[in-house]
């Protein structure tokens, strides 16, 4: 049996099917003006939301500029790569080619003369002489060994400790002097060195009275050990602040500080473990010291600058004093046995 409809009339005089019509087929209806009668709250929006699209564009955008800034850091690397290659390619062409503009130099010149060696110059500019810093690192291992059998002859621990102090401090002076006049140094390793090299006399000043205080009673031992050390911190102090003092503050301070010890030449005159032998050796010793920091104030005499200068003969000098000591504390390590 075919489905019953029935129509009814709606308020606007049109007529309205009620019945079992499918969903399928029923349309909206229109208004007379041709418009929806449907609400415009139920109304589907003809378009999206334009702040999701602006979203959604900023989201694409930065996924652009994300991609193009990741290739071109891959080109940039690249690039360094490319020229890393190019500069080892272009130095290695030039090594080679060196190579053999010299061999062929050879063959072109056999009597030609040898290339001149290089020449090595001080902190100021200065050709340095041949010499220059092997008279010290003939020195270090000689000191090494003095100290060994200081170490070894001496009676007690704190003789010892004092022994040892001597021959680092020694060690010190005449190793890192070798070094740094021998060596090609960087501008800063050679200030480091320069400054070491500066306050190295007075460590060795203060090393020496250290065993040879032990030839005094206990209170006027400890005092000169305490006092010659004091000094050498004051000094290296100064050292170290002012690098470039003028040559003869140095000289100054380095002579007094030297001299210092004359004051107690009399005790150490009439103690059974110095003596008269041990004050001349501590006085020729200082005196040697002080002759070769006026040759190196007064950068004269200069007897040979190419091969032996004025600073050879400070370094004379130095090694002159060292020994003096050397004995005069050998002598006090035998007379208190």
């Amino acid at each position: 049996m075919d489905s019953q409809t029935s129509s009814t009339p709606s308020s606007d005089g049109v007529m309205t099917s009620h019945g079992n019509t499918p969903a399928s087929v029923a349309e909206d209806r229109q208004a007379p003006d041709g418009k929806s009668d449907i609400p415009p709250t139920n109304r589907p929006s003809p378009t999206t939301n334009p702040a999701a699209d602006g979203t959604m564009i900023d989201v694409q955008r930065a996924l652009v500029d994300s991609r193009r800034r990741k290739a071109d850091e891959i080109r940039a690397q690249g690039r360094l790569k490319a020229d890393k290659v190019t500069r080892k390619s272009r130095l290695r062409v030039a090594r080679i080619l060196a190579k053999y503009d010299a061999k062929a130099n050879r063959v072109a010149n056999p009597d030609a003369a040898k290339a001149p060696r290089k020449i090595r110059l001080d902190v100021h500019g200065r050709p340095k002489p041949l010499l220059r810093g092997w008279i010290h690192a003939g020195t270090a291992p000689l000191a090494l060994a003095a100290g060994i059998v200081l170490i070894c002859i001496a009676q007690g621990a704190g003789l010892k400790w004092a022994c040892a102090v001597f021959m680092t401090s020694s060690l010190i002076l005449f190793g890192n002097s070798a070094a740094y006049h021998l060596g090609d140094w960087s501008p800063r390793t050679t200030g480091i060195l320069r400054r070491i090299d500066h306050v190295n006399i007075f460590l060795l000043i203060a090393g020496t009275y250290t065993p040879v205080a032990f030839a005094l009673p206990r209170p006027w031992r400890e005092g000169i050990i305490t006092g010659m050390w004091s000094c050498t911190l004051v000094a290296l102090i100064i050292h170290v602040i002012w690098i470039t003092a003028p040559r003869w503050l140095y000289v100054l301070v380095y002579i007094i500080f030297g001299v210092s010890g004359v004051a107690f030449m009399g005790m150490f005159w009439v103690s059974p473990a110095a003596g008269p032998a041990v004050v001349v050796l501590i006085a020729s010793g200082g005196l040697c010291y002080i002759a070769g920091a006026i040759v190196y104030a007064l950068r004269r005499p200069d007897p040979w600058p190419r091969v032996f200068g004025f600073h050879e003969i400070f370094h004379l000098g130095t090694v002159a004093g060292f020994a003096c000591h050397m004995v005069a504390i050998y002598m006090v390590i035998i007379q208190l046995q």
